[in-house]
């Protein structure tokens, strides 16, 4: 299949994942809140006949960050 790159399309193969460890990291803010992010990787490909500098396969990932404030202080929500 072919899998848009940059600016170029590359040839690629999907790659099974096997075992996913997708933890949520905590931070919390000057202002009090703490926000929580993960990352979630939807599916991977492995670039055909592209490789780096050291000969490492090219791998291209279709993912998102899921986001959410899990505390908020009182006085930055918005009444409502």
């Amino acid at each position: 299949m072919k899998i848009k790159y940059g600016p170029q399309e590359v040839k690629a193969d999907p790659v099974e994942i096997v075992k996913a460890d997708e933890p949520w990291c905590e931070y919390v803010l000057a202002d009090g809140t703490k926000i929580r992010i993960k990352h979630v990787l939807g599916a991977i490909f492995r670039a055909c006949d592209v490789y780096n500098d050291s000969g490492e396969p090219l791998y291209i990932t279709r993912s998102q960050n899921v986001v959410i404030a899990s505390e908020i202080p009182d006085d930055l929500k918005r009444e409502g």
